[in-house]
């Protein structure tokens, strides 16, 4: 459920207690207060009027009957012995022994339950000569409980019309900012939440402290500006020193080449130049992946023949000394089309097979199904595999395998970053990739999933 809504069902729900509280309140716990407020009052008026209608019994009816119809009031006139000389409205109980005597001394006498009130009924010569007494009973049921159930009901239904807006307003900067912390997260370094509205009005001076939401807002943006120039930062130095690099490398080699050959001096020179050879791969590596982060798409864009080219893959396994004599086998099947940038992609594809062959075990086997809209490529081997906690970590930057991973329990050379250049060759073509365990849970797969279509041109 979306914010404003746990909001605004929070205020109609809490509304809704109050406003039934509010009329059990009146219903229920205060019933008849304003009849006890003004109890004495009225029981003084009824015997006054009584006292008029002592002399003639339809008069005195009559008046009972004006006072229940005028004042919504159940009446009964009794004489000193508790006789009813006259009532209307519904039966009226006789009061305790102690509230008649109070009624004989002539005092007006006020009861809570049921709200009545007793006053006593003089004659022309002023004695005592009848009580009358006054009742509201009828104040708890529907008719008493519907009136102020319909009244809380309208204030309810008004506040609810105005409570909706004011949730969706409270809510709608806080799902801004959620909205750009996922894209700050998914990788979008200049995701921003927009700063909410409403400085500058009447009830707003320009210059008053921003609210907790603007804070917040404002807190999130600083934070999210200086994580980009920080990422920024690092991939512009490590592409400047990578580029740098490469100018003492090559005149590396060319003193290489210079140096006198024989006896011991070639394998130590064959050696040098295959960390040279290694060192200028991983400028290349570098490099390239610092430009897929800079524009986000590959440059060469045409249709790839998928088969064909994990057919040239493996031949170049047949004769790479990097791959070390293992078989790579090609999976034949379909042989689907794709458009993307051949040679991104023939660079990633053949770091997978490198890691396989410096980590795993062979047969390494390459493969490409057609599954929907997306063309899968998989590069799997028989070794040891990678343990699940691992197959996240392995995509990183500069991570490298354990000797648990590696054939004979040694690490081999390398810097870790086959993987990492696989992963962004595959997001810059609007793809995934994936590490998993091989058939029959053995060994390990990497698979790359690509969109077969057009959409990248």
């Amino acid at each position: 459920m979306r914010l404003h809504s746990r909001v605004y069902l929070h205020s109609v729900a809490v509304l809704l207690v109050v406003g039934a509280a509010t009329s059990l309140v009146f219903a229920v716990v205060d019933r008849g207060g304003t009849f006890r407020d003004m109890g004495e009052r009225m029981a003084r008026h009824a015997a006054a009027l009584a006292a008029e209608g002592l002399v003639d019994r339809a008069t005195l009816v009559r008046r009972v009957t004006e006072l229940h119809d005028t004042l919504d009031l159940d009446v009964v006139v009794r004489d000193l012995d508790g006789r009813p000389l006259a009532a209307a409205g519904a039966a009226v109980a006789l009061p305790p022994a102690d509230v008649v005597r109070a009624v004989r001394d002539g005092r007006v006498v006020t009861l809570r339950h049921p709200p009545s009130a007793i006053a006593p009924v003089r004659d022309p010569g002023g004695a005592i000569v009848a009580s009358v007494h006054v009742s509201v009973q009828r104040r708890f049921g529907p008719p008493g409980l519907l009136r102020p159930l319909l009244f809380v009901a309208v204030v309810l239904g008004v506040v609810a019309l105005a409570t909706r807006p004011l949730a969706r307003r409270l809510s709608r900067p806080l799902e801004r900012l959620t909205a750009a912390a996922r894209r700050l997260g998914d990788g979008d370094l200049a995701a921003r939440a927009p700063a909410p509205s409403g400085r500058g009005r009447w009830w707003r001076p320009r210059h008053a402290p921003a609210d907790e939401i603007a804070e917040l807002t404002r807190a999130f943006n600083e934070m999210a500006e200086r994580v980009e120039r920080l990422v920024r930062g690092q991939k512009e130095l490590l592409a400047n020193v990578s580029h740098e690099l490469r100018s003492p490398l090559a005149r590396l080699r060319m003193a290489l080449a210079l140096l006198p050959r024989g006896g011991d001096a070639d394998a130590r020179l064959a050696d040098a130049e295959r960390d040279l050879t290694e060192l200028d791969r991983l400028i290349d590596d570098v490099l390239a992946t610092a430009r897929l982060e800079a524009t986000g798409l590959p440059t060469r864009l045409a249709e790839v023949d998928v088969g064909a080219l994990l057919r040239d893959l493996a031949e170049r396994a047949r004769h790479d000394p990097a791959v070390a004599g293992r078989p790579v086998i090609v999976h034949e099947g379909a042989s689907p089309a794709l458009v993307a940038d051949e040679a991104l992609l023939r660079r990633a594809l053949w770091n997978l097979v490198e890691n396989a062959a410096k980590y795993g075990a062979p047969p390494i086997t390459l493969a490409a199904t057609r599954d929907g809209d997306r063309v899968v490529l998989t590069v799997s081997d028989e070794g040891p595999g990678i343990p699940p906690e691992a197959r996240e970590r392995v995509l990183d930057p500069f991570y490298r395998g354990d000797a648990a991973r590696t054939p004979g329990g040694a690490v081999p050379a390398g810097v870790g970053l086959g993987l990492t250049f696989a992963r962004r060759v595959a997001e810059v073509h609007g793809g995934t990739i994936a590490v998993g365990a091989g058939a029959g849970d053995r060994g390990c797969r990497v698979t790359i999933a690509l969109p077969t279509g057009d959409t990248l041109r």
